[in-house]
């Protein structure tokens, strides 16, 4: 083999992987050029994402198949043959492909951590270092399955709202393009002094009919400005700040976040992934920037050997009882089981607060409904009672 020039394609997570692969054939490396997705790949990748709900559904069939004995490779090839989905078929393909080829099965799934976040792949590497991945799959199959019914709540219950706003700003840009426009030609053909609230309907008519391109530009610019000024470190913490403020929101954004928390938290403790790892890792897992930098600070005091339960006290962000339940954990040794308990506890709170929600919103809807069918009634019925009074 010596002196012979070699091209082809190898496989491998990065080009460092590939160089080592290469060398322990004997070979010597002149060059590595990494291959490029080709358009129709994204697209097709776009056309076929993976979703939450067949995650979900692959964890509970691996974890039945593995806690039945069967071998991980055959496991993904029965279940990758079983793939509609072509992007998460051909993911558990070079999945088992790479678990043949020598590689842990955390390995090969943080390959694909488009598919598998950083948390998933974690607890897989401890449920194979313990030498009981069964246990730690169901564990985490149970867990995500009441994931995805709590998501489908927080969805199902935010419809309603969503809906109707979405109706009153319909029926409003209607009545202002196609029914004002009509009266105002029947009132400029007369002498009549029009009221106030006449006058001020006729000019939002106008604004909406002249000046539409104006406010279609304001608020794409509002949009467009407010997305950058979120993408930035500051501008993202100050935003979260102000949701967790805001009457009602804030609280379901705060328990969803802390359901979210102890979840989590639950299953890595469960697995023996040690707290620091699992701190670093929730980090990540949790969108609010407020809750993130809140758990970056109590990463530092646990590095320095204080307790989880004490760092957690001095942190407004998290409840007065979550430090004592932690702290409980902590003496008694049963920390998987109160994260478990907190988030059963801060799961129901959300779903009380989500109804509260619901049931809040209708009333103020027909509030605002009755005031703007009020003043639009007026607006219309006191110029034809002045026209009519006149003769």
């Amino acid at each position: 083999m010596t002196g012979v020039d070699h091209k082809g394609e190898i496989e491998s997570g990065d080009i460092r992987g590939a160089l080592l692969v290469l060398r322990r054939k004997g070979l010597i490396v002149i060059g590595l050029n990494p291959k490029v997705a080709t358009q129709g790949n994204f697209i097709d990748k776009f056309l076929h994402k993976v979703g939450f709900n067949e995650v979900v559904a692959f964890t509970r069939q691996l974890a039945t198949m593995v806690g039945a004995g069967l071998v991980l490779s055959e496991s993904m090839d029965i279940l990758s043959e079983q793939q509609e989905n072509k992007s998460f078929k051909k993911a558990l393909e070079e999945v088992s492909h790479d678990i043949k080829g020598g590689l842990t099965l955390a390995a090969a799934l943080a390959r694909h951590n488009g598919i598998f976040p950083p948390v998933y792949i974690n607890l897989v590497k401890s449920g194979e270092a313990s030498g009981k991945l069964d246990q730690v799959l169901l564990r985490m199959a149970d867990s995500l399955e009441k994931d995805r019914e709590f998501r489908a709540r927080v969805r199902g219950a935010m419809i309603y709202p969503v809906v109707v706003v979405t109706m009153m700003f319909l029926v409003i840009v209607l009545m202002m393009v196609f029914v004002i426009p009509r009266l105002t030609v029947l009132y400029n053909e007369s002498t009549l002094d029009l009221p106030l609230p006449t006058k001020i309907l006729i000019a939002t008519s106008n604004i909406f009919i002249n000046f539409w391109w104006l406010m279609l530009i304001i608020a794409a610019v509002g949009v467009f400005s407010l997305r950058r000024w979120i993408k930035t470190p500051d501008g993202r913490l100050g935003f979260d700040k102000f949701l967790l403020k805001v009457p009602i929101v804030g609280k379901i954004i705060t328990n969803v976040t802390l359901t979210n928390f102890n979840r989590t938290f639950g299953l890595l403790v469960s697995a023996g992934v040690p707290l620091l790892e699992a701190i670093h890792i929730v980090e990540d897992v949790i969108d609010n920037s407020v809750f993130k930098a809140a758990l970056k600070q109590s990463y530092y005091g646990v590095e320095r050997g204080l307790s989880f339960s004490a760092q957690l006290s001095n942190l407004p962000v998290f409840p007065r009882l979550i430090s004592q339940m932690i702290k409980v954990g902590e003496e008694t040794g049963k920390l998987d089981e109160i994260f478990t308990k907190l988030s059963e506890y801060f799961e129901s709170e959300s779903d009380h607060l989500i109804k509260n929600l619901t049931v809040a919103i209708e009333p103020i809807v027909l509030v605002v409904l009755g005031v703007g069918v009020g003043f639009l009634v007026l607006s219309i019925i006191l110029p034809i009672y002045k026209l009519t009074t006149s003769f």
